[in-house]
């Protein structure tokens, strides 16, 4: 038995000295030659409904997609959070180390109601679409009622699938045929119904469970047609049955934890023209052959038992190919685990009172009782949060492997629940199985056109300062004094002129220095860096915004009212800006749309009249008007640069630096040196004041106030000294913000701790005896809490766990 492992195209982690060379994507690979690895993105997060000002605390599980083993083929976790409209709202580059990270989003006041997607993914994933993005939603509150998003439309439908057991009803063979029914939501409705005979007998009735799952047994008659009456609770219904075929296979695979049994039986057709030719049995998972063996048809009916133990635990695909290698029958079936972890948490007592503190003893074993070395998250959460049911083994070994989304997932994986390998099964064969992720991925032809991320990339462009032409062979140098382990790094630019810096590492905002020059130590060209980034384009899962209870979202906002009130620090939520008048012009920039909204223009056509000035700086400061020098303003806290060099203007109290485009190209570096030319240099100068619609990164739905400064240059300007270096702050790894937990053993507050988040620990690790403790304070809600805690082992075996107590 060989399973494809996860290795990576070229080095990821190979420096020598602080030299990191550049690389260029991979296209087109021949899969016969080119080994491919996969990864899976988890997020635990401390819960799913939120107010506005909140925080959105999250651990990350980077795996093989194969297995659940940690990984570290990237280093880079993109983690955003999508308002309904599709929008980022906020992200965060999140650094993955040996397959873990943490983070978290600051809730805006502005944030509408509603409910919200959390997508995280890797660079890597983006070759495979959606099919390895972990999403999640979540809801958020805001207690300003006329701040709600409104919902998306959707026409109301009902709707019945049938799904034979391996694919095809054959006329008679009795199969099994398992059904599901959904509202617009995929929400499941509660149906039953009869399956009726051209004569007009009822063949046989079913009744699905209360999400709308079934399953009966049926024997199509041969020459007979058939049809299906019913109803979604008291709406009637009519359907039909899949084809039934005239010749063919029917299967039934059942197991259990040590074996899969599977009975295949041929209808007399096509016995008669396979009888004493080899039928192939084939298990697939995760795309690999798990599984391979034959029999050669001497009757109608046969049975095999396959044993578990060697094979890996999960979903596969199991199939049945006649002799000349077509597959008849085909379904998913789960597989077993014999590697089973026991996850433990323990409160210190069943009971508490208010602000008492709380001790958590978390342990985990394997089947032997062994300690297990695990690493994991925790959250400990008020009971008013309705359960989410849903964890890191569900998804990993569930969630990720099947196309649409799988209500209470979890509950397949409970041990208390007796009936959960039945509910599991049933599941398979009704939840779209077709879309089977690995099956797409081998039906497909695969473009790799994105790389693993070792770390932080900078990439950009030389070019002749005059002319629009690339500058190759060009040395290029960074340093960055507050990286993390090297703080130079060097290499040349392609024949396109174009420079790429992988594997660097910083958190936070930092000064970065770039220069180009040539192979004769010269300094030249005109440097430029590229900073875009492009949204990895997928489907959002459906959002039903119906789901809310309504006593859920009153209590979250009393607490959001009560603690804007009296916490210090908290920002007020402002009122909405409501933008009236005559359709406006738009500017589009680097990252936003812009309007005019009427404000005038201020053109300066530059003369030597002007050439008095002491430079652009000096010249903007004396004509423009509600420009102000960084000095003038003070602290430069507001700003993204220290330097003092520019003018900045003042928008809602904070000082804010101008846009400036240059000869009709937006300056997206925020250099400061085009401050130092001199007027002789500069032909016309334009400010606009404009307006910034609400844009996929602010996420806000006021308007805010932006001015460009266009500047129209001579070619001598761009003969300056310093177009070959480039004097940057530049955004990281998001610096994760640690959870405050108050201690009331030393200090007492007269106001009240509304906490909804009690507790909350992102990277804990048992120790050698597989345990760790955890010890915290309560907040004054009265009631149950709720304990999760997710974590991977260090043998790759997914584990979840969830506790409550009481605070009285």
């Amino acid at each position: 038995m060989k399973f494809l492992k996860a290795v990576t195209f070229f080095s990821l982690c190979l420096i020598s000295g602080h030299i990191l060379a550049q690389k260029k994507a991979v296209v087109n690979q021949d899969p016969k030659t080119f080994k491919l690895f996969f990864e899976k993105a988890y997020l635990q997060i401390d819960r799913t409904y939120y107010s506005s000002g909140e925080d959105i605390w999250f651990a990350a599980y980077l795996v093989n997609g194969k297995s659940a083993s940690l990984t570290s083929t990237s280093n880079n976790l993109y983690v955003e959070l999508i308002n309904s409209k599709s929008e980022v709202v906020d992200r965060k580059l999140i650094r993955i180390d040996k397959g873990l990270g943490k983070g978290d989003f600051k809730l805006k006041d502005t944030l509408q109601a509603g409910w919200y997607n959390i997508m995280a993914y890797t660079n890597w994933m983006r070759n495979f679409g959606d099919d390895f993005v972990f999403q999640k939603k979540v809801y958020i509150n805001n207690a300003a009622k006329n701040n709600v998003q409104k919902p998306i439309a959707i026409n109301s439908k009902k709707s019945i699938t049938f799904f034979p057991e391996g694919g095809s009803l054959v006329e008679g063979l009795t199969s099994l045929v398992a059904f599901k029914t959904t509202d617009e939501y995929g929400n499941g409705l509660k149906t039953s119904g009869s399956i009726i005979s051209s004569k007009g007998d009822t063949i046989t009735t079913f009744q699905s469970t209360a999400i709308g799952m079934g399953s009966f047994a049926f024997t199509p008659a041969i020459n007979e047609q058939y049809k299906i009456e019913g109803s979604y609770n008291n709406e009637k219904f009519a359907s039909a049955l899949p084809t039934v075929l005239k010749k063919g296979l029917s299967l039934h695979v059942t197991t259990d934890s040590t074996n899969i049994k599977a009975s295949i039986s041929a209808n007399e057709v096509l016995f008669n023209e396979l009888k004493g030719k080899p039928i192939s049995i084939v298990i697939k998972h995760a795309g690999d052959n798990i599984y391979t063996g034959s029999i050669t048809l001497s009757k109608a009916t046969f049975s095999i038992t396959i044993p578990t133990k060697d094979l890996p635990a999960g979903v596969a695909v199991f199939t049945v190919l006649d002799h000349l290698g077509r597959p008849n029958c085909e379904r998913l079936i789960y597989i077993q685990s014999a590697n089973k972890i026991k996850l433990t948490v323990n409160p210190n007592k069943p009971t508490y009172g208010s602000r008492e503190q709380v001790t958590l003893n978390v342990r985990a074993t394997n089947t032997l009782g062994q300690p297990a070395k695990t690493s994991l998250s925790l959250a400990v959460v008020d009971g008013l949060i309705p359960a989410d049911a849903n964890n890191i083994v569900s998804y990993l070994m569930l969630q990720s492997e099947v196309k649409g989304e799988i209500k209470d997932a979890d509950q397949y994986f409970d041990v208390k629940n007796a009936g959960r390998f039945k509910q599991l099964d049933l599941l398979l064969l009704t939840q779209g199985w077709r879309e089977y992720i690995w099956r797409k991925l081998g039906d497909s032809a695969l473009k790799v056109s994105h790389l693993p991320e070792p770390g932080i990339t900078i990439k950009g462009l030389v070019r002749e300062k005059l002319k629009d032409k690339p500058l190759p062979d060009m040395n290029i140098t960074l340093f960055g004094s507050n990286f993390i382990g090297s703080k130079i790094f060097t290499t040349k630019t392609d024949a396109a002129g174009h420079y790429f810096l992988d594997g660097l590492k910083w958190y936070g905002n930092q000064a970065v220095k770039i220069s180009s020059q040539d192979n004769k130590g010269k300094k030249g060209g005109w440097l430029q860096i590229d900073t875009s980034f492009l949204t990895l384009p997928i489907t959002i899962q459906k959002i039903n915004p119906l789901t809310v209870p309504n006593h859920v979202d009153d209590e979250l906002g009393k607490r959001m009212t009560y603690n804007r009130t009296y916490k210090i620090g908290d920002s007020i939520l402002l009122k909405e800006v409501n933008i009236i008048g005559e359709k406006s012009a738009t500017v589009q920039l680097f990252d936003q749309t812009l309007t005019t909204f009427g404000y005038p223009d201020q053109v300066f056509n530059i003369t030597a009249a002007d050439y008095s000035y002491r430079g652009l700086e000096h010249f903007l400061l004396t004509k423009v008007e509600g420009t102000q020098s960084v000095d003038e303003l003070g602290s430069a806290e507001n700003l993204d640069s220290n330097s003092n060099e520019g003018v900045v203007f003042l928008v809602n109290g904070k000082k804010v630096r101008p846009r400036i485009i240059v000869n009709n190209k937006e300056d997206i570096q925020g250099r400061l040196d085009y401050y130092s030319l001199t007027m002789d240099q500069i032909n016309k100068i334009v400010v606009k004041h404009l307006i910034g619609n609400s844009s996929p990164s602010d996420g806000a739905p006021q308007a805010t106030d932006v001015y460009v400064i266009s500047l129209d240059l001579k070619d001598s300007a761009l003969r300056g000294p310093n177009l070959h270096l480039l004097n940057l702050n530049l955004n990281g790894y998001y610096a994760a913000r640690s959870f405050y937990s108050p201690n009331y053993t030393s200090n007492s507050t007269n106001n009240k701790d509304l906490r909804t988040t009690i507790f909350w620990a992102p990277l804990l690790k048992t120790n050698d005896k597989g345990e760790v403790s955890v010890s915290f304070f309560n907040a004054d809600n009265k009631g149950e809490v709720v304990i999760k805690a997710d974590g991977i082992t260090d043998n790759g075996i997914a584990v979840s766990s969830k506790t409550t107590y009481k605070i009285q």
